[in-house]
C-alpha cells in the first residue's frame, strides 16, 4: 500500500511539471524543470542561458499558481465528495448534486451582481458563497427531516438536495434577470462555467487552508466514516451518534465547498467521479488510506482537465467546468446503469 502511495506522489509531481508546460505558449518540460529548481532552491545560475525572463514569468508566476490551484481544488472536491457519499450511503451523492455548490453559486452571484460597498473587498464573494452554501445545506437538512418524519434518511436527503439544487439554480438565474450591470452578468456567466485561470499566488492561501483542514478533519474522523459505511444501525449500535455526525459533517463540507467555489466557480462532477475511481484503484477498507488516495487522484484529475482546457483549442481557452461536465455526465449515466443492473441481479 505504501508503494502505491509513493508511486501516486511521483505521478503527481510529474503531472505538475508536465501540465505547466501545456498552454497557448509553448514551453519545454526541461525549461519548466530548470525554472522550478532555480526558483525553489534560489540558484538563479541558469537565467538567460536555459530560459528567459519571459519563460520564468510564464512558468513561475502564471502557470504554477494555476496548476497548484487545480491540485487544491481537485483534492478538496474529491475528499468532500467521498465524505458525502459515506454520510448519505449513496454512491451518486456529491456536493454538486446535493445543492451545496449551487447554493454557494447563488450567494457568490448575489455578491458579484449586487456588491455591498461597506463590505467591498476580496473576500465578499467568499463570504456570500459560504452563506449560500450554509443556507442550502440547512434547507436540505430541514426538508429531508420533514420528509422522513423526523428521522433523516439518505434517500430523502438526496431528493431534498436535488430540489434545493434546482431552487438555488433558479435563484441565480433570477439574480441575473434583475441585474442591470452587463459586466456583472458576464462575470457571473463566466464564473458559473468554472475556471482557475485567475489563480495567483495570493489567491492560493484560503482554499489551501480549507482543504488542509478538511483533510485533517476527515482523517481524524475516518473511523466514524468507516462505521457509518458499514450501516446506519450498526454505527448507532457501536456508539456513533449518526444524526449529529451527519449534520456536523454536512455543514463542515458546506464551508469547504463554499470556499473552493467562491474562488473557482462551479467545477462539477469531480466529487462524483474521483471517489469511484479511488475505490477501484485503492482496494482498501482503511478510510484514512482512501482519503489520501482520493486527494491525490482528485488533484491530478483537475490539473489535467485544466491543462486540456487551455491546450486543446490553442489560444481559445475552454472553461474548466465544461471539461469536467463532458467527463462527468457520461460517468454519472454509467453509474446509474450499473446501479440498476445490480438492483435487477
Amino acid at each position: 500500500m505504501r508503494k502505491r502511495i509513493i508511486v501516486l506522489i511521483a505521478l503527481l509531481v510529474l503531472s505538475v511539471v508536465a501540465t505547466i508546460s501545456i498552454g497557448s505558449a509553448n514551453v519545454a518540460i526541461s525549461k519548466v524543470y530548470t525554472v522550478l529548481i532555480d526558483a525553489i532552491f534560489k540558484y538563479k545560475s541558469n537565467l538567460g542561458e536555459l530560459y528567459t525572463t519571459s519563460d520564468f514569468q510564464i512558468i513561475w508566476n502564471i502557470r504554477l499558481p494555476r496548476v497548484l490551484m487545480g491540485l487544491i481544488v481537485g483534492a478538496g472536491l474529491s475528499i468532500c465528495g467521498m465524505a458525502m457519499q459515506a454520510l448519505l450511503l449513496n454512491p451518486i451523492a456529491d456536493p454538486y448534486i446535493l445543492g451545496v455548490s449551487s447554493g454557494a453559486s447563488a450567494g457568490a452571484s448575489l455578491a458579484l451582481l449586487f456588491p455591498i460597498g461597506i463590505l467591498a473587498g476580496g473576500y465578499q464573494v467568499t463570504a456570500f458563497a459560504m452563506i449560500g452554501a450554509l443556507t442550502s445545506s440547512l434547507l436540505v437538512y430541514s426538508m429531508a427531516r420533514i420528509g422522513s418524519g423526523g428521522r433523516i434518511q439518505p434517500v430523502s436527503m438526496l431528493l431534498s438536495g436535488m430540489a434545493v439544487n434546482a431552487m438555488m439554480s433558479a435563484m441565480t438565474s433570477f439574480f441575473i434577470f434583475i441585474a442591470k450591470s452587463n459586466e456583472g452578468i458576464a462575470a457571473v456567466y463566466n464564473w458559473q462555467m468554472g475556471s482557475i485561470a485567475s489563480a495567483q499566488w495570493k489567491t492560493l492561501l484560503l482554499p489551501m487552508l480549507a482543504v488542509v483542514i478538511a483533510g485533517i478533519v476527515f482523517i481524524i474522523k475516518s473511523q466514524s466514516f468507516h462505521l457509518l459505511m458499514a450501516g446506519e444501525d450498526e454505527a448507532n449500535a457501536l456508539g456513533l451518534n449518526v444524526s449529529r455526525f451527519r449534520v456536523t459533517m454536512t455543514l463542515f463540507i458546506a464551508f469547504v465547498i463554499a470556499t473552493l467555489v467562491s474562488v473557482t466557480g462551479i467545477v462539477g462532477f469531480v466529487g462524483l467521479i474521483i471517489p469511484h475511481v479511488t475505490r477501484m484503484l485503492c482496494k482498501s477498507n482503511n478510510s484514512k488510506t482512501v482519503f489520501i488516495y482520493c486527494s491525490i487522484l482528485g488533484g491530478m484529475f483537475v490539473m489535467w482537465a485544466d491543462a486540456a482546457a487551455r491546450g486543446l483549442f490553442g489560444a481559445a481557452e475552454v472553461p474548466l467546468g465544461i471539461i469536467t461536465a463532458f467527463i462527468g455526465g457520461p460517468f454519472f449515466l454509467y453509474l446509474m446503469i450499473m446501479k440498476n443492473k445490480k438492483g435487477r441481479e
